[in-house]
């Protein structure tokens, strides 16, 4: 079975240029194909039975260009069920790199906007001599990307050193996730005097003189109390404009970054079967430890919320 190819060629100059290959039996067609400020970007859009259509796109972003986000934010409003992938050439500390770049922080601010997130996987995608680095990245939407599995990173073809492969699943017959009806509250900005004040306003309107004689009366008490909750809410704690995606690193994230990158150094100028094993060793042990990062940043903003603070002075 053949494909259907979809491309865009770089004029001029060689090098470059980004393409799509699309199995024949799979409905598609092209919807973008274009090179502005040096982003080169071709996408189609695909027929599935799950989400109707998906956008795939392919980009490249040279290491002398910045990234073009309104490139990005097109795609999205084209359509918002899209997957974009290809050679940023975005480096990300948080992501096990030795620094973050122009393109990284470029990545950051697209990223804490919401509209897309990037797959969680640190794995290097090039490697030259005794450099390797995290440039090639898979971007996509809700709820599309938690139905990405199976990341892959697979040894450069043909060459002992470049790009490597990046392979990863998405099932299109799968049911999508329902939008979540939960709502994010910034709770650092909440006025809860006003808080309290208007929960008191809400509570005073229940009769207190009624009586509970069945089951149907203590749901409407519940709700009743759910209700007035969500009023002081919406009066007191605005919602969360965007998104938190970043965080500190623990000094131990970045002593195994720096002992990754000098093991990887190691091995390829000597060849060293010993430096392999420690590379290999410090990559699993950063993967574990940015986890970590992650885990205990998430655990900071929990206790945030305890209920001490809850109920503090400066609370009520």
């Amino acid at each position: 079975m053949g494909y259907n190819i979809f491309r865009n060629d770089r004029v001029g100059k060689p090098g470059g240029g980004v393409l799509l290959a699309v199995k024949q039996h799979i409905k598609c067609r092209e919807i973008l194909n274009k090179t502005t400020r040096n982003n080169e970007v071709i996408a189609v859009e695909i027929e599935t039975q799950t989400f109707k259509s998906i956008l795939i796109s392919s980009i490249y972003v040279p290491p002398t260009a910045k990234i073009d986000l309104s490139i990005l934010h097109e795609l999205y409003n084209i359509n918002n069920n899209c997957i974009i992938v290809g050679d940023l050439n975005a480096t990300l500390q948080l992501m096990g790199s030795r620094k973050t770049n122009a393109r990284g922080k470029q990545l950051q601010e697209l990223i804490k906007e919401g509209f897309i997130e990037c797959v969680d996987d640190d794995s290097t995608t090039f490697e030259k001599n005794d450099y390797e680095e995290k440039l090639d990245w898979i971007l996509a939407s809700q709820p599309l990307i938690s139905f990405i599995s199976n990341v892959e990173t697979h040894l450069t073809i043909g060459t002992l050193s470049g790009h490597k492969p990046l392979t990863f699943d998405i099932p299109t017959g799968v049911q999508p996730k329902p939008t979540s009806p939960r709502i994010s509250l910034n709770f650092k900005a909440a006025k809860w005097s006003k808080f309290r004040i208007k929960l008191d306003q809400q509570l005073m309107l229940w009769n207190n003189d009624g009586r509970f004689d069945s089951t149907l009366d203590i749901e409407e008490y519940t709700s009743f109390i759910t209700n007035s909750i969500m009023v002081a809410t919406q009066e007191a704690i605005p919602p969360t404009q965007q998104m938190n995606t970043s965080y500190t690193l623990s000094e131990a994230s970045k002593n195994l970054i720096k002992l990754k990158h000098q093991a990887y150094r190691r091995w390829k100028k000597a060849g060293n079967n010993m430096d392999k094993h420690q590379y290999y060793n410090y990559k699993v042990l950063l993967t574990n430890s940015l986890r970590n990062d992650r885990r205990n940043n998430l655990n900071k903003l929990m206790s945030s919320l305890c209920q001490k603070k809850m109920y503090s002075d400066a609370v009520w």
